[in-house]
């Protein structure tokens, strides 16, 4: 759903050599012959080698020259080849990478870890300004240090408050403060509401103390918002406000309705990162407290504590702010900032001889999906989504095939740049800038190798698409499997949500590995322990045979070959016999159509597969689908979680649109 087809271009042939034949020259020249004929010998097979192919475009000849060096040479032993994928997956599905969500510590992290992987394998990485990263987009990024500490003098008395007990805001300009503490109400000045918590009182240069939300939140004056937040209830607000006003240092607390909307957590703590206007320039530091440690402060200050304060402020909507006599705040905000980046990381193998201009692309993407969020499929949830199988599990395959190819010392055979992918979880975001953007020409792409979700085996059977995007595949890979112990299910057609629908919407033959959806899919469950680490060593045999076809053999594209970007979440793509209910019941969720492009009426269909769930329900080739249940369809990664998110056994209500009619049927799972 992301790409359009394009027409093959044609394959570029082998660079053409012209050998001038040298006439006999006087023997004076006899040694300035025999220098130049050496020099030209050399030059020759550098050519062969393809280090640097003629075809690569303008952004792709900032790769600098790079010292050869000699491949690793590794065990291919069953054991030794399983230790390896263990210590990958072990580094990249574990809590530290938290997810390998966007722009994180731990999407760094991974992408630093393939990238010496590749290295320590003998790739070739001095790609692109010297290095392997292919970075596609980057944004600032802000995060506590390690010194916010907060400590409170009252009475003569110092006291260290805790960390769990107060939370430094992403909005606070870092630095040490010593300040006096006045308590500033909600921290509101509105002439509108005649309401000014400000009005007599002088905050310059102090710890304010301020209450989030606003007064009368129960709607019974009509101001400010009533029921609802005005803008002055805004966090934003009123720390411009506070600014405004000389503060020099904002100490929110919670308001009580707020409190006791949460039914989860007693009086909990604000995320670090708040969400401010796009120019806002933090000025002073900025911390949430809790209502336990406030309180303690007006106590002894013999001042009424935040519930009695909130009731009298709601009932005569008057501010009462006031100072703190004697209570000093004291303490350190650190706040650090950095460029987090995205990118696809790259190492090539080069080819030799007369194939070597050509290019085999062996890809996966190596992000998931952080602490959740709206791909998760528990977004109820805020929990670290390992995404072991999603995709670690492929990124190690791709790992190992790397390193069970770089030996290879035979013949003439293509260029294989092996590329991990970022931002797939996103829309496949990395893939798609790298065919914009390649380091080969896409025209010299001979095919596309994908691993995404490899590490589910069950019983020897591997799905696997676009067998029939060249008319080689489908023979290497029937031979490959039974080689190696696998039953393929092939599922026609180069398209499918992952990364090699970016190359087969070039125009480029490809193959997409996958062991099939579970019940852990994109939940924080997706954890190591549920990897068949044996299946995937299997798995990368079988595709380093067929790697080895598409290196050395001719390969002819099939144009139009079919399929569509949502077989492989929509299509019935039961694996059969699995011994785990919830993962057989995943596997039922199969509408059964192929789609178009969306359009701004919905998702168009283009096929409705016989005896499927949509022709049960009546649904139609050439339908639009509207809405499912109480959501409008817009996307194709909508439509994907509302079917997988589907319970068995009960009818959804869906519309369609049928012409110029608006139509609604029931499609139901069984269970």
């Amino acid at each position: 759903m992301y790409l359009s087809i394009s027409v093959n271009s044609p394959r570029v042939t082998a660079i053409s050599r012209a050998r001038t034949l040298a006439s006999r020259v006087a023997a004076v020249l006899g040694f300035t012959l025999l220098g130049l004929l050496v020099l030209l010998t050399g030059c020759q097979q550098q050519v062969g080698e393809a280090a640097d192919l003629e075809s690569k475009p303008a952004e792709a000849s900032q790769a600098k020259p790079e010292t050869k060096r000699p491949v690793a040479n590794y065990s291919l032993t069953s054991d030794a080849i399983e230790k390896r994928i263990s210590t990958d997956l072990n580094f990249l599905a574990s809590d530290e990478q938290e997810g390998r969500g966007p722009y994180s510590k731990g999407l760094q992290a991974s992408s630093e870890y393939i990238a010496d992987q590749f290295s320590q394998a003998g790739l070739k990485t001095k790609l692109i300004e010297g290095g392997p990263y292919q970075v596609f987009s980057q944004r600032g990024n802000i995060e506590l240090g390690d010194n916010n500490h907060l400590e409170v003098v009252s009475a003569g008395k110092s006291l260290e408050i805790p960390l769990g007990q107060f939370k430094t805001l992403s909005a606070s300009l870092s630095g040490k403060f010593d300040l006096p503490v006045v308590f500033a109400g909600y921290g509101i000045t509105s002439v509108r509401d005649r309401y000014d918590d400000f009005e007599g009182i002088d905050v310059s240069g102090k710890a304010v103390i301020l209450v989030r939300h606003e007064p009368d939140q129960s709607g019974r004056t009509q101001l400010f918002a009533g029921k609802g937040n005005s803008k002055f209830a805004y966090l934003s607000s009123k720390i411009t406000n506070a600014i405004e006003h000389g503060a020099g240092v904002i100490l929110f607390v919670s308001d009580e309705v707020a409190v006791n909307k949460n039914e989860k957590e007693v009086d909990p703590l604000l995320s670090f990162q708040i969400r401010m206007p796009k120019n806002f320039e933090p000025k002073i530091p900025v911390l949430h407290l809790k209502r336990a440690v406030v309180d303690d402060l007006l106590s002894q200050a013999d001042k009424p504590s935040l519930s009695e304060w909130e009731k009298e402020v709601d009932e005569t909507l008057k501010p009462n702010s006031f100072d703190l006599p004697g209570v000093i705040a004291k303490g350190e905000v650190e706040i650090e900032k950095s460029v987090r980046t995205q990118q696809n990381v790259l190492g090539v193998l080069p080819g030799r001889g007369e194939l070597a201009s050509e290019v085999i692309v062996v890809g996966a993407h190596y992000d998931h999906l952080g602490y959740g969020g709206s791909g998760s499929l528990a977004p109820w949830t805020r929990e670290i989504h390992n995404g072991a199988d999603d995709n670690a599990s492929g990124t190690v395959a791709m790992l190992e095939t790397v390193r069970e190819c770089v030996g290879w010392n035979d013949g003439d055979r293509r260029t294989i740049l092996f590329m991990a992918f970022a931002a797939e979880e996103q829309g496949l975001i990395g893939s798609e800038f790298y065919v914009r953007h390649p380091l080969f020409a896409n025209e010299n792409t001979a095919a596309m190798l994908n691993y995404d979700m490899v590490g589910r085996l069950r019983k020897d059977q591997l799905t696997l698409y676009g067998f029939n995007t060249a008319e080689q595949f489908e023979a290497w890979v029937d031979e490959a499997a039974q080689k190696h112990g696998l039953t393929i299910k092939k599922i026609p057609g180069g398209y499918g949500p992952s990364d090699h629908a970016s190359f087969y919407g070039r125009g480029i033959p490809v193959m997409h590995n996958f062991t099939g959806f579970h019940a852990q899919y994109h939940r924080p469950s997706d954890d190591i322990e549920r990897i068949n680490v044996p299946g995937i060593r299997q798995i990368v045999a079988m595709n380093v045979d067929i790697l080895k076809q598409l290196a050395t053999q001719k390969i002819t594209p099939v144009k139009n070959a079919e399929g569509s970007l949502l077989d492989l979440y929509l299509g019935g793509l039961s694996q059969g016999n699995d011994s785990d209910e919830d993962e057989a019941e995943q596997d039922k969720r199969a509408l059964g159509v192929q789609v178009d492009d969306p359009t701004p009426d919905g998702i168009p269909i283009k096929k409705v597969t016989p005896g499927s769930a949509a022709e049960k329900a009546g649904i139609r080739d050439g339908d639009i689908l509207v809405e499912w249940g109480d959501q409008k369809l817009e996307s194709v990664g909508q439509l994907r979680k509302v079917v997988l998110g589907t319970e068995l056994g009960k009818k959804v209500p869906v519309r369609i649109m049928r012409g110029m009619l608006l139509l609604e049927v029931e499609v139901e799972f069984p269970k």
